[in-house]
């Protein structure tokens, strides 16, 4: 209880500070993320405070700046990383909901070769259709526990093909 009155203290103290550290790294969007940054930060350096290595507030603004500096590089990032995904979408023409066709076309050829016949009907009708296991069986005039079968051999398959043999080379 003392430790959240004496935070509390220290966050209305130092409440200003967080703002101009948001000020003078230009952040105008998301602002309510940066405070809570700026004040998870404020926080941390109350804890991690030497006072034998100078004075709290130069240590909790360098703080704050570094915390927010990681923030917003984490945030450029991850706009650049949905930037370039939005671009290869609006690259194809034609499109099943989130996914290319030429991109499930290409993966589907790939992939095609270390399935079953069975594991690529599921794959095809799961993943590029949509339908549900039910619809797959009742299509098939199997069981859906069939259905199921081939899902989890198709999934186990593909992880260990795209996992192991081409990105990890785990093998």
């Amino acid at each position: 209880m003392y430790e959240d009155a004496r935070f509390e203290e220290l966050h209305q103290q130092f409440e200003p500070m967080i703002y101009h550290a948001m000020r003078k790294l230009g952040i105008y969007k998301n602002k309510h993320e940066f405070y809570q940054v700026g004040c998870i930060a404020l926080w941390e350096a109350s804890l991690r405070f030497n006072k034998d290595k100078g004075e709290f507030k130069s240590y909790a603004y360098s703080f704050m700046i570094g915390r927010m500096k990681s923030a917003l590089t984490d945030d450029k990032k991850k706009e650049e990383r949905e930037s370039q995904i939005e671009d290869i979408w609006a690259e194809d023409e034609v499109s099943y909901g989130e996914y290319s066709a030429v991109l499930w076309e290409s993966l589907f050829e790939t992939i095609s070769p270390v399935l079953s016949e069975n594991q690529r009907k599921w794959v095809k009708a799961y993943c590029l259709y949509g339908n549900t296991p039910s619809e797959i069986a009742e299509d098939e005039g199997v069981s859906v526990a069939a259905v199921k079968g081939w899902r989890r051999e198709a999934i186990s398959k593909m992880r260990e093909y795209f996992v192991h043999d081409h990105y990890g080379k785990l093998k």
